[in-house]
């Protein structure tokens, strides 16, 4: 799902794109850009123990992984 990341009211929001409007300063987060930051909140709330499961893409864990490794 593609999300809309707004300033409202001094706070951060995130909006589903289909649902909302379009305004200036919005940041657009495509269906990629979504999907990686599902994985990786995905395996953070699993390292965390917050889920049992990670929720995650295995082929984009281990791309992570890789970058992640220092």
């Amino acid at each position: 799902m593609a999300i809309r990341i707004r300033k409202v009211d001094g706070k951060t929001i995130a909006l589903c794109a289909a649902k909302s409007i379009p305004k200036e300063g919005d940041l657009y987060l495509d269906d990629s850009i979504h999907h990686a930051l599902t994985t990786k909140f995905g395996l953070d709330f699993y390292e965390e123990g917050f889920i049992d499961n990670p929720l995650s893409d295995n082929k984009l864990l281990v791309l992570m992984k890789r970058e992640e490794s220092i």
